[in-house]
């Protein structure tokens, strides 16, 4: 089911996931299975700012030994994605994590995919990749 997050990006979900803000962070949770937690921020750099540009920080930050990187092209060629799937330990516990970027021009997407089980990066890849960007009608 395609889910809007914003008046320009939306996500395919099922109907298990509950959207609540918190800390001024989108925060998607389903009870499962697969029991996954989406959170979502939307940030708009500037407008002159390339992809590429956007994304050379967020390469020099990445999880220096991820089990699996991911760095593809968008949905057309203005858009790049960036990705890494590591585990974490949250509160004495082991959680996957797929951190992603989806970036084009003047607007990107940094989502955190996490799932109890490294078995649930399938679900996680196929999530990111849905991210898709509708430009906003300027008659609107």
């Amino acid at each position: 089911m395609r889910r809007g997050l914003t008046r320009t990006w939306s996500i395919d979900l099922d109907e298990s996931f509950q959207a609540r803000v918190v800390d001024g962070s989108l925060q998607l949770v389903s009870p499962g299975p697969p029991r996954c937690t989406i959170w979502v921020n939307v940030w708009n750099p500037p407008e002159d700012e390339t992809p590429d540009q956007v994304l050379a920080p967020i390469l020099e930050d990445a999880h220096p030994h991820p089990d699996q990187q991911f760095q593809e092209t968008g949905a057309d060629a203005a858009e790049i994605r960036f990705a890494s799937w590591y585990p974490e330990d949250v509160e004495g516990t082991t959680q996957w994590g797929l951190y992603a970027y989806t970036i084009r021009p003047g607007s990107y997407v940094q989502a955190a995919f996490l799932c109890d089980t490294a078995d649930e990066l399938d679900w996680a890849l196929a999530a990111w990749r849905s991210l898709r960007f509708t430009p906003p009608d300027p008659e609107a």
